[in-house]
């Protein structure tokens, strides 16, 4: 499945430096949950993960290939096998739930791959729905599923359940499991220790610029932190 390694990487915004030498490697298969403070750098770490974001020093390594050297044109093929979703669904309102998806598949070119994803992240009753008269939890599922039309090797997933009623986080917890059930990997940044205590293979926690902890869920849990 592969790998996100970062070895001794430095970021800085201004005068604020947000990782301080941070060195971590995090197998691209089950869930692994992202967690620590606010401002942190968790979601800093998934951005540089894809060349969203550049170090000032180290490097970031992903699937094998040097993140932080690749050009955009590279970065925009190596982000379909790692798909990052921010924290709003990022849907088109104008268009029904089936065609958000199918944008992935470059319109209705390949209609097998968006029903796959719409079936998986169990949408197809409400494929003809648009995102205004769904709730927040079916519209992040829906986000996922747009995701999994490019037949990822992980998702990044940024503060997937910030700001949803229990409704709505329980269901996208559902679609979490579905992504592992499908032999995906994901990289989880999240406030939400209720979910993580059900769902987590392993949690990686940026504590100061640095990884705090790292390792399985129970050692985290138990205060190996």
């Amino acid at each position: 499945m592969g790998e996100l390694v970062l070895d001794g990487v430095v970021k800085r915004f201004g005068e604020a430096t947000v990782l301080e030498g941070l060195s971590v490697t995090i197998p691209l298969k089950g869930l692994t949950f992202i967690v620590g403070r606010s401002g942190s750098g968790k979601s800093v770490l998934c951005r540089l993960a894809v060349g969203l974001l550049r170090p000032d020093a180290g490097a970031v390594t992903l699937l094998g290939q040097r993140v932080d050297t690749l050009p955009e044109r590279r970065l925009v093929e190596l982000r379909a096998q790692v798909p990052y979703l921010v924290q709003g669904p990022a849907l088109l309102d104008w268009l029904t739930l089936e065609a958000n998806v199918a944008l992935a598949a470059k319109g209705a070119s390949d209609p097998a791959r968006v029903e796959a994803a719409l079936g998986r992240m169990g949408l197809l009753a409400l494929r003809n729905r648009f995102p205004p008269q769904v709730g927040p939890g079916i519209r992040k599922r829906a986000a996922i599923a747009r995701a999994l039309v490019l037949q990822p090797t992980c998702l990044l997933l940024d503060e997937p359940t910030t700001g949803l009623d229990a409704t709505a986080a329980g269901q996208v917890n559902e679609a979490l499991e579905a992504v592992r059930e499908a032999g995906l990997g994901a990289l989880v940044v999240s406030h939400d220790y209720v979910a993580l205590a059900r769902l987590a293979d392993r949690v990686v926690e940026v504590r100061q610029g640095v990884v705090g902890y790292q390792g399985p869920k129970a050692g985290f849990l138990a205060g190996a932190r």
